[in-house]
């Protein structure tokens, strides 16, 4: 049963830090922004979001070479790239933070598409692969939009206070 599910070390190296950056992915999502707290638990986030990907790229039993999940691999690293280098600056302003938020978000937010499709695609009897995977990415990516879209301007004025008052 676990060797299906993993099918060898990268395997199970993938799975757990995809089990791992989904539980820092939902706490980061909620925690209050700036905190020390924050800091911590976004950087087990970062750091297994790595693993992840580079993790992503020895597993080829679906296609046998390089193939579309490897694709959406090289947009997970450009979007925990864009959303960390802000950070890593002395002096941040609000456009700053408002980068970092976005992409980080969008960083969870593909993060939890993935795992929806994974998710969908080993329960039985849902359907084929590609229909699961479409459905799965749709629902979780174009819900993620509608809300980002709704809730941009309030969440860029509170996160960047909140980032720049609780240092």
């Amino acid at each position: 049963m676990m060797n299906n599910l993993v099918g060898d070390n990268i395997g199970l190296t993938h799975f757990i830090a995809g089990i791992l950056a989904v539980i820092f992915g939902g706490f980061i999502l909620f925690l209050k922004k700036g905190t020390k707290v924050h800091r911590q638990i976004g950087y087990l986030y970062v750091f297994s979001m790595i693993v992840l990907i580079v993790s992503s790229f020895g597993i080829y039993r679906l296609f046998g070479k390089f193939g579309f999940f490897h694709f959406f691999s090289i947009v997970a690293t450009t979007s925990l790239v864009l959303g960390m280098i802000p950070m890593l600056k002395k002096q941040r302003t609000a456009k700053d933070y408002k980068t970092h938020f976005t992409r980080m978000y969008f960083s969870v937010v593909g993060l939890y598409a993935a795992f929806a499709a994974e998710s969908f695609i080993r329960i039985p009897k849902l359907g084929s692969f590609w229909s699961i995977v479409a459905w799965s990415f749709i629902l979780v990516v174009v819900t993620s939009i509608i809300e980002f879209i709704k809730k941009q301007k309030e969440w860029t004025a509170k996160f960047a206070f909140e980032a720049t008052t609780n240092k």
